[in-house]
């Protein structure tokens, strides 16, 4: 075993090495030559819990990282995955050429939002995949980057009555909104707040939605509140603290977890997964994906026709994609698409060895919090939870849902817009 020491404070870590040699399906007919990813990054610590003391009369757990950097913990799962997806992609035929056992210059390309969470998650995934070699994730000099900050940026235009006829849409204007989760708001309410008449007054408010003049989409009131604080309950039960630190002791495990999560899915279910807003906030980063799967010529050629292709930034990135797609999933104990620390879109470009044909499967892949938790090896025997992309065209072929590269690449476009199609990108 090679024993691989960063230099981080973040974990120290060992990992078997992994063997040159790609170990593939011989029997398929279908081989792996590509891969092209956007993951979430790991396990952090809560962006800003600054407030949550004074809104719900509870002193909440401090973490030994700063405001939303990943944790040691995060650090060592996102390796995992990496060495996890290295074996999974390898199997199904993908080879990757090596010099000393590293990868040689046509390998990969790993670009990372600006943040510590998401720099820290991409050298995580590289430690995994090539144990070793030193490889370390770029990512924008400056403090954004238009190709996970398009809305925050102002980069994006989306029309704006059409954005807020489209939430009013899936929102019954004739019932406030707390009724539709009032049950949710209870079981928020006993587990996170004081027993007092004050705590959580947040919770009384109305909700209100709006939009900012750079095109930002806020639902406020007890939404904006009760999403973060039900993700840093999850994120400490995913990050191993004690139970007593996860919701004081109200969430034992995985479902009672998931069951405080339910705000937190409404604010995609309400404001991020609407198609309007999705597009023009996820069309620089879908042409990369797209030019990437179809080694498409141009200025940034040269970084999207390596073998592997991996995008590292947030869970607003995934749920654009995913409504651009029309891509639904429901895994392990999560709400309805969910997108958990870690959790990542997979484009796998196969070719069929008798005709010579582009295939692509598309899989959202995450661990479990248990998974998570106990920081489970992954394998075959034990792999991440995932679900198949499977639209009109596809079709299976040994558990694997194909879709012809042509028409997929079509469907993508079809959702595409033009906001930032002239920024500079990689910078």
């Amino acid at each position: 075993m090679r024993c691989l020491r960063r230099n981080t404070t973040l974990a120290a870590w060992c990992l078997p090495l992994l063997f040159s040699v790609a170990q593939s399906e011989a029997h398929s007919r279908y081989i792996l030559e590509k891969v092209v990813v956007v993951a979430r990054h790991g396990v952090r610590s809560p962006t800003d819990d600054r407030q949550y003391a004074s809104l719900t009369g509870q002193q909440w757990p401090r973490w030994n990282v700063p405001a939303g950097n990943l944790t040691g913990h995060g650090y060592a799962g996102m390796a995992q995955q990496g060495h996890y997806w290295r074996q999974q992609w390898q199997r199904l035929g993908l080879v990757l050429p090596l010099t000393n056992s590293c990868p040689t210059s046509s390998v990969i390309s790993l670009w990372a939002a600006p943040d510590q969470r998401t720099q820290a998650t991409g050298d995580a995934l590289l430690d995994g995949l090539f144990p070793g070699c030193g490889l370390t994730a770029e990512h924008s000099s400056a403090n954004e980057d238009p190709l996970f900050d398009t809305v925050k940026m102002g980069i994006a235009h989306p029309n704006r009555e059409r954005v807020l006829a489209q939430i009013h849409r899936r929102i019954d204007d004739n019932s406030p909104l707390s009724l539709h989760y009032r049950a949710a708001i209870g079981d928020f309410r006993k587990a996170l707040c004081a027993p007092s008449s004050s705590s959580c007054a947040f919770l009384d408010a109305p909700w209100q939605l709006s939009i900012t003049d750079n095109g930002q989409v806020k639902l406020s009131g007890p939404l904006s509140h009760a999403a973060s604080m039900a993700e840093s309950v999850r994120l400490a039960y995913s990050d191993n603290r004690p139970l007593s630190e996860v919701a004081f002791g109200n969430a034992p495990d995985a479902r009672a977890v998931a069951a405080l999560m339910v705000l937190h899915a409404a604010k995609y279910d309400l404001v991020s997964d609407t198609p309007e807003y999705a597009k023009h906030g996820g069309s620089l980063l879908m042409t990369q994906i797209v030019n990437a799967l179809s080694d498409a010529p141009g200025r940034y050629a040269p970084r999207l026709k390596k073998s592997i292709v991996i995008f590292v930034g947030h869970d607003t990135n995934i749920a654009q994609l995913q409504t651009m797609l029309g891509f639904d999933w429901q895994l392990a104990e999560y709400p309805r698409n969910d997108i958990p620390p870690g959790g990542s879109l997979e484009f796998l470009r196969f070719r069929d060895s008798q005709t010579g044909e582009a295939f692509i499967q598309l899989r959202f892949a995450a661990r479990s919090s248990d998974q998570w938790r106990a920081l489970t090896p992954l394998s075959t025997k034990n792999p991440m939870f995932a679900a198949q992309y499977g639209k009109a065209g596809c079709f299976n072929d040994e558990g694997k849902s194909l879709c012809p590269l042509p028409r997929f690449i079509a469907r993508a476009k079809q959702e595409m817009v033009s906001d930032g199609a002239t920024m500079p990108l990689y910078r």
